[in-house]
């Protein structure tokens, strides 16, 4: 497994074939595997006012903004951070003509956020990325 640092203290381990990328005009960080469309999209952000974080709602409306209408809640989460709570939603979209699964994960605090979406074409390969999410830390 390599360790990866991403911005505001959170790391993330893949396995050592993994592709790991930056885009350093958005922040954004991708994740992906060696012959399949699955890719992680890690976006992490830090929020504060005049030296204060913002209110844990705050972040998590932020979040929420961005999801479908018809995301459905994701049940039993196994993948948790020490003083963080999460939400995952789960959607499908058809693109070019074929399926997309996503499954979008928040983890939030005050004047913390990192959010997660993971998107491939197989349901059950995103899925089994969810899981991966248990190697995500922050310092």
């Amino acid at each position: 497994m390599r360790v990866f640092q991403m911005d505001h203290g959170w790391y993330f381990s893949v396995p050592d074939n993994w592709t790991a990328e930056r885009d350093s005009q958005d922040g954004h960080y991708l994740f992906y595997p060696p012959d399949s469309d699955l890719t992680l999209h890690f976006t992490p952000w830090q929020v504060e006012r005049e030296g204060e974080p913002a209110p844990a709602e705050l972040m998590i409306g932020a979040f929420l903004r961005g999801m479908p209408e018809d995301a459905k809640p994701m049940d039993k989460l196994a993948c948790h951070l020490d003083r963080f709570d999460v939400k995952g939603f789960a959607f499908s979209r058809k693109r070019k003509g074929q399926r997309v699964f996503q499954r979008m994960v928040g983890y939030y605090a005050p004047g913390a956020l990192m959010s997660v979406g993971i998107f491939g074409t197989w349901e059950q390969e995103c899925d089994r990325a969810v899981t991966m999410l248990d190697q995500l830390q922050r310092a």
